[in-house]
């Protein structure tokens, strides 16, 4: 069971699914942007209220945000590739107030562990993770149209998450909103959720190739150029961010 949250304690967002390519870092980055650019530091020579943090070993994080050119960042990042106690550390920093955790594409997850046994197993890549879900106000899963990510979103739920009682929400990621015109995919994703009962944000985030462009380019959804595609990008993004800040 995660700890008793500090009512003054950075809040931790994040970002979690078994199965890679579910879009976990364009979630963690962008909103990490979203909420960076509605909490600026009081000056300019304060530090930055929100983090981005990666706990992948491969720095997907870092090698995104780095891309990034520093005075358009809107938020600060740290990765430490397993490195345990730095996102404690963070979650008591007076400085900062949210904290967006990007995990890795595949988690060391034994999907035919016993129901009693621990999935997340015991090396170094599970040790991180249990720290950081001890410390998470609230763990995003992505779901995709791609069905082959609804098995590992539900094994995440149901043997990670829940066990550990910490809060979730399911995002639908990469919704094709050209090509699904009468919502008929949509809604057999939302469905997907009301039947096991999962909470989901009705905002789901459209699928755009800006979005897969953007870590090359070193961009965020905030920086996009101006555009009806980006501003629909933008739009989902805010939508989503609301939605977190309601639910923590």
């Amino acid at each position: 069971m995660p700890p008793a949250q500090n009512p003054v304690a950075a809040k931790v967002i994040t970002t979690f699914q078994q199965k890679g390519g579910s879009g976990k870092s364009t979630i963690t980055i962008n909103l990490a942007a979203v909420a960076g650019q509605n909490n600026p530091p009081a000056t300019p020579e304060d530090p930055c209220p929100v983090v981005a943090a990666g706990i992948d070993r491969q720095g997907s994080l870092e090698d995104w945000s780095a891309r990034v050119p520093e005075d358009r960042l809107p938020f600060d990042y740290v990765v430490t590739k397993g490195k345990l106690g730095e996102i404690p550390d963070l979650v008591k920093d007076p400085d900062v107030s949210r904290i967006f955790v990007d995990t890795p594409g595949f988690m060391e997850t034994d999907p035919d562990a016993p129901l009693d046994a621990d999935p997340l197993g015991s090396g170094p890549t599970a040790q991180a993770m249990e720290e950081v879900l001890e410390h998470t106000d609230l763990a995003l899963v992505p779901l995709t149209p791609e069905w082959l990510t609804h098995r590992p979103a539900e094994f995440s739920i149901e043997r990670v998450l829940k066990p550990r009682n910490v809060k979730f929400l399911v995002v639908i990621n990469m919704w094709d909103s050209g090509n699904d015109r009468d919502f008929k995919e949509l809604n057999e994703l939302r469905k997907w959720c009301t039947d096991r009962g999962y909470p989901y944000a009705s905002q789901a985030i459209r699928r755009y190739k800006i979005h897969s462009k953007a870590p090359k380019d070193g961009l965020t959804v905030i920086q996009y150029p101006e555009s009806g595609t980006a501003l629909r990008a933008r739009e989902d993004f805010y939508k989503l961010a609301l939605t977190i800040e309601q639910a923590i």
